[in-house]
């Protein structure tokens, strides 16, 4: 009887322990892989939604959302749902790239209020991220403006560069040199080409250096003016050659 007495209070005391050892438990969330795209779009007025997006079945986490970013990790949206994330238009950001995270998280987060994701804090794991791109993006270019004298001697540019590398988007690209009225000079089709043109052979004037995506719809091939482009492209900034 003693001995029965004692199992029951032995098995109690377990209970009890068991109990409190639940309470105890610290989750240590996981988002694990996101699978799907990347994503390729055209902005055209016409909506761009992805589909085919999936998350890790042993992903971990109290909290759960999607993150859309830019390429600086600036928050652009957090679409709770996987129905809401295909729900969102990508058209309306205009050109440029968007990135996809899922994210699991416990309560002492805070993406409620932090506005790029560099910065969150508290207990999460934002998993790997999937690219949208959408285009075609030229991007900024920087560099110049040039001042050469026409003398007889070489006259090139130099330390043309990319402000966001990352950001560009279309199927072709290539570099085009107009005069100020836009007539096409030439169309180099790659940054080392165009440090290889010689400005001082077009004699006293101005030059644009401008860099072009564009799809095969566009009559880049044919135009004998910048103006005049049609189709699907994207014409960067323009950096100033004076030829005096």
């Amino acid at each position: 009887m003693i001995k029965k007495m004692f199992l029951g209070v032995l098995a109690l005391g377990l209970m009890f322990t068991s109990c409190d050892d639940d309470d105890d438990v610290v989750i240590i969330p996981d988002a694990g892989t996101l699978s799907g795209g990347p994503f390729s779009f055209t902005v055209d007025g016409q909506p761009d939604m992805v589909t085919g997006v999936s998350t890790d079945v042993s992903a971990v986490g109290t909290n759960r959302t999607f993150v859309i970013t830019d390429l600086d990790l600036n928050i652009l949206g957090t679409p709770p749902t996987l129905e809401a994330l295909e729900g969102v238009n990508f058209d309306g950001a205009g050109r440029g790239v968007c990135l996809i995270w899922y994210l699991r998280y416990e309560n002492d987060t805070n993406i409620d209020t932090v506005t790029n994701a560099a910065d969150l804090t508290g207990s999460f794991s934002l998993s790997n991220s999937i690219r949208v791109e959408r285009g075609p993006n030229a991007d900024a270019i920087t560099g110049g403006p040039f001042n050469f004298t026409v003398d007889g001697m070489a006259d090139m540019v130099s330390g043309i560069a990319f402000e966001n590398p990352d950001n560009r988007v279309g199927t072709n690209a290539t570099w085009v040199i107009t005069d100020d009225t836009g007539m096409i000079l030439g169309t180099p089709p790659t940054l080392t080409a165009v440090e290889g043109v010689n400005f001082d052979g077009a004699g006293v004037g101005v030059c644009l250096i401008w860099y072009l995506r564009y799809e095969n719809d566009t009559n880049i091939a044919t135009v004998s003016n910048a103006n005049n482009l049609t189709g699907t492209f994207h014409l960067s900034n323009s950096i100033t050659v004076n030829r005096n």
